[in-house]
């Protein structure tokens, strides 16, 4: 890029307070920013290219080049990406998933609202209402994304969304396995519900226990399903 490099122009964009946005609004136009930072149209061009391909700006013909509207999944696509060239890595992939889970069960814990809690206990009666895996599996997953959602922190968010379109077949795969194994499902649903309790009650340090024993959890019935080989693919294709 030529006379300004793209992390000199980030840090030079971030000095013009009015250039920062909120979501869904527009950018200055190419020539104000370029004379502004004293860089060439095309260098301009360059980053915002960048930022269209990372999602983080839509160009709109005649119309400029606007803010995302959800900048808190803005990181999914290329994240996503990131996790599938490194899917030979699923034991390293799942313990990376965990931290992230067990930090957004802090953060949640210490953000969870009446009406997040209400969204949660929803959730939870809908989980354990539901008869049919598959319905269950959705909605397993419906209840880790809120309780992200809760944490507030775009970035986990984001990164957790990302590992999620990874290890989803593998992680209902896993969820079909306990059914088959046990009969039931009612280990998981036990930690869920310890779970849920303990974000709505603000209790950090017990969310952060529960989370740890429920990724625990799945990675050791992963790893079962792994001695066989023939078993463990047959789950994840199936799911």
């Amino acid at each position: 890029m030529s006379g300004l490099s793209d992390w000199e122009f980030k840090s030079d964009y971030r000095e013009h307070s009015e250039w920062q946005s909120q979501s869904g609004s527009c950018l200055p136009a190419e020539r104000t920013m370029a004379e502004t930072m004293g860089v060439s149209r095309p260098a301009v061009r360059e980053v915002l290219r960048a930022l269209e391909l990372l999602g983080i700006v839509k160009p709109v013909p005649g119309g400029g080049n606007y803010i995302t509207e959800d900048l808190d999944t803005w990181l999914i696509g290329p994240l996503s990406i990131l996790f599938k060239l490194n899917n030979g890595y699923l034991r390293q992939n799942q313990q990376f998933r965990a931290a992230l889970e067990r930090e957004s069960a802090i953060l949640a814990a210490r953000k969870c609202t009446p009406l997040n809690a209400a969204e949660l206990w929803m959730i939870l009666a809908r989980l354990d209402a539901a008869e049919d895996e598959k319905i269950r599996g959705k909605l397993d997953r419906e209840l880790h994304q809120k309780i992200a959602k809760i944490a507030d922190n775009p970035m986990i968010y984001s990164v957790l969304a990302a590992a999620d379109q990874l290890t989803e077949n593998i992680v209902s795969g896993t969820r079909d396995y306990i059914m088959k194994k046990n009969n039931s499902a009612r280990e998981v649903d036990d930690q869920h519900h310890r779970l849920v309790e303990a974000i709505i009650n603000g209790d950090a340090e017990q969310a952060e226990r529960c989370m740890s024993e429920h990724m625990d959890t799945i990675e050791r019935y992963m790893e079962e399903m792994q001695k066989n080989p023939k078993k463990f693919w047959a789950f994840y294709r199936v799911n």
